[in-house]
């Protein structure tokens, strides 16, 4: 219980790492390390490998590999000093020695930095940093040249500055310019410094410019005392704003857009959000508008129509304070704001306009009409089939350029194998015996073939739990670098049940599943094949509505293909001989809706093949069903038709009854050579009886047996072929 716990807690924090916001990324980051250091004595055994997945992330989302250990010695020690206890796990929450053994164990594997300051601690040398540098003034302009300098740059006046932020000449070897984050006391908790060179630009420490030290997280710089509030996420867009409006307003840096979402207004208070493009507005405005008294406000601009701007101060340097100040004071309500990038997003509907047919491309099939680019595919049966082993086969046909089931392979292009079923050795074992099958050399598919296996094997493209339907876009987005990485045209996921967590019932949550699925596809221009199971069928043959769930699954598959396996008892009626009539399965066209259903029905038959450890190993294989009528022509029916005439005049017709003496299948047996003691010979015989009776070559008839004393059913002649029709 308590690992598989502790799986979802790692999970859950990948999650919002990999989805956190800019501005808000360390914040997040640390907040995961917090959450991973309560849960840590819950799976000691995996806990390296989620503070490793954690750096990945972290690193995803563009955070310095310093910063990054840095931040989950911080978060990750806080949580182990609030250890969470779970009801009915035997697990217990590390001593505080152990725990400070732990940290200095994975300080020394170097997954993190050990922190050894307390929270005082840290707001301690932030005040005492903050204490330490210079007021930012024209009368000491000398003392603080880069922090004027810097701040020229930016289109801002000293005077903007004053009282508010400082300048320090030895910030990780060089001045600095400092923002104070305060708590609504005014104290100090935090300070985020700008690292800057002697001419005033900004200059890195281990890639870093921005360094924050203290508590940042619920403190803000604040400026001004208007009724009014502006809120910006970074300190010199707020400069900027209170260099155009002065003191009319308060103006609130939050230091981020996680502070932005969290900043406590007073009620009735009208909020204006100096948005960046990628802000949120709807969700912040919920929090700032609390039980609705309060009015919320929004300015985005990169959508004033200025090259170049994101965000205040981009704007202030390229038009000026006073184009700033108007655009403040026609901020639009928030509602109003979302209404309208809503409707820019969506220009419906679209005049159509003629284009030539020549000028269409083609669709781009790869292989048959059954995987196709940009799209999702589904392959459904029941289980112990061959629909993997087939998978397999199409795989190697796709990686190799070679019809090896003789379907045309539209596009050669690389395939990843994902099978969240069997071990890897297992699929070790069906792909090599394949390969063997098919004479396919190692070298045939290096660099084309990705095989990846194993129950434990984690693919999830959504979940759902108490609190709804969860898309894992962490995974999505990784799925999309990985296969353009490596130049994939094809993914298999097989099954499709154990690429996600849902009710495969729920319409809604299929679609959100399928939904990702497909992101993937458009990303990355790949085909997608979803392997799936059928309900049972209680013996029907299946179809595209057997297939298990929701139908949003089919719904969203621009291919399907149903696979019926036929038993031997068939596959003898349909003239197989019996040696060959075990693991034959017919693979059904379930849904074609860019290409015409197949003509013909296609069978696959499973055969062993021996590897060199001597086990035996399934490959399916292409199979064609005889012809019940090859070899049989006119003149032959004609010569069926005289037995049954003569015998008819004998007053011995031929009986329908298989267990007749005289069975009508005895006389088509006489004139084509059968061995009626032959099961699937005996087959051949009652399937063309059953074709003759059907195409009135033969007709059913009733007959007066005196030993019977009663009717019975016959067989006579039907139409009469002619002699010129029987080539005679």
């Amino acid at each position: 219980m308590s690992e598989t716990y502790f799986q979802k807690v790692r999970e859950s924090v990948l999650g919002d790492v990999v989805n956190a916001m800019k501005g808000g990324r360390n914040e997040v980051l640390n907040k995961a390390a917090f959450t991973l250091g309560r849960h840590a004595h819950l799976a000691p055994a995996l806990l390296d490998a989620a503070i490793v997945d954690l750096h990945g992330a972290a690193k995803q989302i563009g955070l310095n590999e310093l910063e990054i250990k840095a931040t989950i010695g911080s978060g990750f020690k806080r949580g182990g000093e609030n250890p969470k206890k779970l009801e009915n796990s035997e697990a217990v929450p590390y001593t505080a020695s152990e725990f400070d053994r732990l940290i200095s164990k994975l300080a020394s594997s170097d997954l993190l930095a050990r922190d050894d300051e307390t929270r005082n601690d840290k707001m301690k040398k932030a005040r005492e940093t903050w204490e330490r540098s210079v007021p930012i003034t024209r009368e000491n302009k000398d003392a603080v040249r880069p922090a004027l300098l810097y701040l020229n740059s930016r289109g801002l006046r000293a005077s903007s500055a004053t009282n508010i932020a400082r300048f320090s000449p030895s910030v990780y070897d060089g001045p600095a310019i400092i923002f104070p984050a305060m708590n609504e006391l005014g104290e100090v908790q935090g300070i985020q410094s700008v690292l800057l060179t002697a001419e005033g630009r900004k200059r890195e420490h281990n890639g870093i410019s921005k360094y924050s030290r203290g508590v940042m997280a619920g403190n803000v710089m604040r400026v001004g005392e208007g009724e009014a509030i502006i809120l910006t996420e970074g300190p010199e867009d707020a400069l900027s704003v209170r260099q155009a409006v002065g003191d009319e307003a308060t103006v609130v840096c939050t230091f981020g857009k996680a502070g932005m979402s969290t900043y406590n207004v007073p009620r009735a208070s009208d909020v204006t959000i100096c948005a960046d493009p990628d802000l949120n507005v709807d969700a912040v405005s919920d929090v700032l508008s609390g039980d609705g008294s309060t009015s919320v406000y929004v300015v985005r601009f990169n959508a004033l129509g200025v090259d170049n701007v994101k965000d205040a101060n981009d704007y202030l340097r390229e038009v000026g304070e006073t184009k700033l100040r108007e655009a403040l004071a026609v901020a639009k309500p928030v509602e109003q704001e979302v209404q309208e990038a809503l409707e820019a997003e969506r220009q419906w509907p679209t005049p159509f306009t003629w284009i030539d047919p020549k000028l269409i491309p083609a669709r781009r099939w790869i292989y048959g009409n059954h995987y196709i680019r940009s799209n999702v595919s589904v392959l459904a049966s029941a289980g112990g089939v061959g629909k993997t082993s087939m998978q397999i086969v199409e795989a190697l046909a796709i990686a190799t350029g070679k019809p090896l089931l003789g379907e045309e392979v539209r596009e050669q292009c690389n395939v990843w194998v994902v099978n969240l079923e069997d071990p890897l050795e297992e699929m070790q074992r069906r792909l090599v015996a394949a390969m063997l099958h098919f004479n396919i050399a190692p070298e045939d598919v290096e660099g084309r073939l990705f095989l990846d296996a194993g129950r434990d094997m984690q693919i999830m493209f959504a979940s759902q739990g108490r609190d709804g339907i969860e898309v894992h876009d962490e995974l999505v987005d990784y799925m999309i670098r990985k296969i353009e990485q490596h130049k994939i045209g094809v993914t298999f996921i097989d099954p499709w049940v154990g690429a996600n967590q849902i009710n495969e019932n729920d319409n809604v949550a299929m679609n959100a599943a399928v939904s990702a699925v497909r992101r993937v596809c458009d990303a990355t221009d790949c085909s997608v094949g979803l392997v799936h199971h059928i309900r049972k069928t209680n013996g029907d043959e299946a179809t595209v509505d057997s297939v298990r769930g929701a139908g949003s699954l089919i719904g969203a598959a621009r291919a399907a293909r149903v696979i019926n396996k036929i038993s031997q008892e068939d596959a003898l009626k349909l003239g197989v001989s019996e040696q060959d009539s075990l693991g034959i399965f017919r693979v059904d066209d379930g849904k074609a809706n860019l290409a015409p259903p197949a003509a013909h029905a296609v069978y696959r038959r499973m055969v062993g093949v021996q590897l060199p450890n001597g086990e035996y190993v399934g490959v399916a294989t292409s199979f064609a069903m005889p012809d019940l009528f090859d070899g049989i022509k006119p003149k032959d029916a004609l010569a069926v038709q005289r037995l049954v005439g003569e015998a008819e005049s004998n007053d011995e017709p031929y009986r329908s009854d298989v267990r007749a003496k005289n069975w009508i299948g005895a006389a088509v047996a006489s004139v084509l050579d059968l061995d009626l003691d032959k099961k699937h010979e005996k087959a051949r015989a009652k399937a063309i009886v059953k074709m003759w009776l059907e195409n009135d070559v033969l007709r059913h008839g009733m007959w007066e047996s005196k030993r019977h004393g009663r009717e019975l059913p016959v067989v006579v002649v039907g139409e009469w072929i002619s002699r010129e029709e029987a080539g005679l």
